[in-house]
């Protein structure tokens, strides 16, 4: 379902960002805000002191917010977004924040302990580590497992959440600041560094050449914002998540002026995310996210979640409506549930996954 007012319920209706919803007896109106113009980049700048220009609005985003030490927690799951926007919360509030991460198995997981290390000495953070491979999706204490219980367009980890958010309560944190936004802030144009004009969406294989005709036809484009649309998704979809604890989110990356200012810096600060990359070197004395990174990644422990509970599934997909709907190929999604995941191509796993999200939420 592309972002705009409508949803996967019937029925239920999104207020999306910058839009305006009218509801009378007639039904409900939509006005959609004008779309954003991006300005060419600049092509050069003065240089002098950019990170701690970056840095510094950071911190003066999050000093907008009525922060108290020991009431507010910081996301640290060894990637760059939450690396510098726990750094910045540090700078701001002191140490003895309570940080939060969820640790990987494999050289991953061995690289990303080495970075949480290094920024919780750096931060003073008072650490809670939660074993991911513990927590895998679609298990039999999962709110997937629960009708509604997750919204299909949730993140991939509300199972971690749900334990590390329940700690966070009940030592008195009610505030979470979040690197999420932090990938789509850093905005490529089309005629730079070879980007051409994207790569096309695959085909998803398990609907039917008619389910292939339909999902063609409904597409809806939103206006261009400041944002991605997928800022707006995820920040939505984990609000019930957050509210349900009594926790609010903080996310400095999801600014209008800031994505304004980065979208206009040089190629080369906006490449491979240097700018920030660079920030953190200069707040961590320690060169490491520019040197030695290796991404995290949730895959590992989303297919460990698949194959321990493929009957389930298996059993959740013969049930469900959806997948025994003619637009569906039942039979598609079943065989991909007992594959070889290592073996499997990139689109095929993340439309598994996806899939696998919209069944449980409405069965």
């Amino acid at each position: 379902m592309p972002y705009g007012h409508r949803t996967v319920i019937e029925g239920v209706v999104r207020t999306t960002a910058g839009a305006i919803l009218t509801a009378s007896k007639n039904g409900i109106k939509t006005e959609l805000p004008l779309p954003v113009h991006f300005s060419p980049p600049f092509d050069q700048i003065d240089s002098t002191g950019i990170e701690r220009h970056f840095t510094d609005a950071l911190e003066a985003l999050l000093d907008a917010r009525p922060l108290e030490n020991r009431r507010t927690a910081v996301e640290l799951s060894g990637g760059m977004d939450s690396a510098l926007s726990a750094m910045v919360a540090k700078n701001l509030l002191g140490h003895g924040l309570l940080s939060i991460t969820a640790q990987f198995n494999g050289a991953m997981g061995v690289a990303q302990r080495e970075r949480c290390a290094t920024l919780i000495q750096a931060g003073g953070f008072d650490n809670l580590s939660l074993p991911a491979v513990r927590l895998a999706p679609f298990g039999e204490t999962s709110l997937r497992r629960v009708r509604y219980g997750v919204m299909p367009e949730d993140e991939s980890y509300p199972e971690i959440f749900e334990e590390s958010l329940s700690v966070a309560k009940a030592v008195g944190v009610d505030t979470l600041i979040s690197g999420l936004g932090g990938d789509e802030l850093y905005v490529i144009y089309e005629d730079e560094g070879g980007n051409g004009s994207g790569k096309k969406n695959s085909d998803c294989p398990f609907l039917t050449e008619t389910g292939l005709h339909y999902a063609r036809d409904i597409h809806i484009s939103y206006p261009t914002g400041w944002l991605a649309e997928s800022c707006w998704y995820s920040s939505a979809s984990r609000s019930q998540r957050l509210l349900r604890h009594g926790i609010w989110p903080v996310y400095p990356y999801q600014n209008l002026k800031l994505a304004q200012f980065i979208s206009r810096l040089p190629y080369q600060y906006r490449h491979d995310r240097n700018i920030l990359r660079k920030s953190i070197s200069m707040l961590l004395k320690n060169d490491m996210y520019e040197k030695s990174y290796i991404k995290e990644t949730f895959d590992p422990v989303a297919m460990r979640g698949i194959r321990e509970n493929k009957f389930y599934l298996m059993d959740l997909v013969e049930r469900s409506r959806i997948a025994n709907h003619p637009y569906i190929s039942k039979d598609n999604i079943i065989s991909a549930i007992q594959q070889d995941f290592e073996e499997m191509d990139r689109d095929t796993y993340n439309c598994l996954f996806q899939t696998l999200k919209v069944l449980c939420f409405f069965q």
